[in-house]
Order: structure tokens, then sequence, then C-alpha cells
């Protein structure tokens, strides 16, 4: 494995299960339905492969609560119990778990508190990709992806950096909360939502037939023509896309960003 000098982080997507329970409530003077959604993996199974990974790379299986540690044990009861584990942290990982129900995918978030904490991002994906369900996963660096996103200035101001040469735009919220926020439609490390996927684009990326069903099959066929991208079969109905020997964390690679944008998505 390379050594890195920055931190990373590795997001994996996954299918929706068909909702079970619904609930009828008033909005806007008019009667709607709000469909309960659930992701189509369970999050106990998705957090017990986090646990064999760990103990796989050799990573401590404990928590941090606060400024206190909890075990393993108390840590899966919880997400036992719930039904979810939101954000949990090691002493070196940060572990995130969402479902986005308006955009129909849910997904894992595995952060770096320091580089190469997590050691070898291969050897978390290869059990997710394995599982029906598996749309997409990326790598990316954690400050440059952070920063290709922020659309609040608040974020800027409290970290003391100029956005005053920045595109600005409308939140499009009705006043009293319409404001001014940064706009991120031309970062070349932009990532959006959509209906059960995430359009991002990162210079090692794992992409299923899901995936293709979703963007389209034109695109995969464009994809494996395109210059500078290495592409080989991961597993079976899973391929691996590399752009790079690096994370992209700079503008300097817009170039390569936006020729990957253009095969993924069109």
């Amino acid at each position: 494995m390379t050594m890195r000098d920055r931190t990373e982080k590795l997001k994996l997507v996954f299918t929706l299960a068909e909702p079970t329970d619904s609930t009828e409530t008033i909005l806007g003077g008019q009667l709607a339905r709000i469909e309960r959604r659930e992701g189509a993996i369970a999050p106990l199974v998705l957090f017990d492969i986090l646990i064999d990974r760990m103990r796989v790379l050799g990573i401590e299986a404990s928590f941090i609560d606060g400024n206190r540690r909890i075990s393993l044990a108390t840590t899966r009861k919880r997400v036992e119990r719930k039904g979810s584990f939101g954000e949990i942290e090691t002493t070196g990982l940060v572990f995130r778990y969402g479902v986005v129900g308006s955009r129909n995918h849910c997904f894992i978030s595995i952060r770096e508190k320091e580089p190469n904490e997590a050691g070898d991002w291969d050897a978390w994906t290869n059990p997710f990709a394995a599982l029906d369900g598996f749309i997409e996963g990326w790598v990316v660096d954690v400050e440059y992806d952070n920063w290709q996103n922020a659309e609040d200035p608040l974020t800027y101001e409290v970290a003391g950096r100029d956005y005053s040469q920045l595109p600005m735009k409308s939140n499009d919220l009705p006043f009293p909360l319409e404001q001014k926020i940064i706009d991120t439609s031309a970062n070349p490390g932009r990532w959006i939502l959509r209906d059960g996927y995430v359009e991002a684009v990162a210079s090692l990326m794992w992409l299923s037939e899901l995936f293709w069903r979703r963007v389209g099959q034109v695109h995969k066929a464009r994809l494996l023509s395109t210059t500078g991208v290495n592409v080989r079969d991961y597993m079976d109905g899973v391929i691996e896309v590399k752009a790079s020997e690096h994370c992209f964390n700079s503008v300097e690679t817009k170039d390569a960003q936006d020729r990957l944008r253009a095969s993924l998505y069109g």
C-alpha cells in the first residue's frame, strides 16, 4: 500500500428496500403519503462488515462516545436497538451511515482522521461490492472534497477562508430563508445526489451493473474508450475505474475530472 500524506474517505452507495410502511399527513393543505424507506442491506449487517474489515486490517475495534471509550459489544447493541448507526467513531476513523429516501439510495462513508488510518481501501470495498444492492463506491481526498462541495459562506468564515471571488447563487428558499450560497455547480470535484445514485468522480471508483442501469449503458461504452483511464473487472458485475494513482486533491486535475465526468454522466 502506498503511504499517504493526506486524509482520505471512502463512500459506498446501495439501493433501498421496497417501502413497507407509510403514513398520511397534511402538507400545504393537501393529503400526502410519507413512506418509510430503509436500505436493502440492514445497517447491522453493514456494521458487522465494518468490524470484520477492522480485524482483517489490524485496526482496534473500540469506539469513542464523546470523551470516553465504549466497547464493540456496547456499540453493536446500540446499532441493533436503533436499527441504524448514524455517525460513530474509533480513534482513527469515522463511520457514517445514512438513507437518502428522496433519492432512492443509502450510503456508508469511512473517513480517516489521520492519513493511512484506514489502510488499503480495496480491502474495505471488496466485501461491500459483493453485496446485492451495491451501486457504486469511490475514494476522495477529505479536504478537497469538503471545499469543492461547501456551499454555506459561514463555513468559509469559520475557517478564515476568503470566498469573495467565488461565484454565488440563491438557495431558492422562500423569504425569509432565502440567502446567497456558494455556487459549486462548475467545481470539478462536485458531487450531486441523483435518483438511485450519486453523480461523483474520483481517481478510484467501483461501479456495478446497477449503476449503469441508472446512468445508461451508453456511458459505460464511452468510459471504456476514454483515454487516461484504466478499467478492469473487479468482480462479477463490478468494474474498477482508476484515473490516477493518487486522489484528486486540487483543481490542477480539473481536465482529468471533467473528462471522467463527461464519460460517466454525459
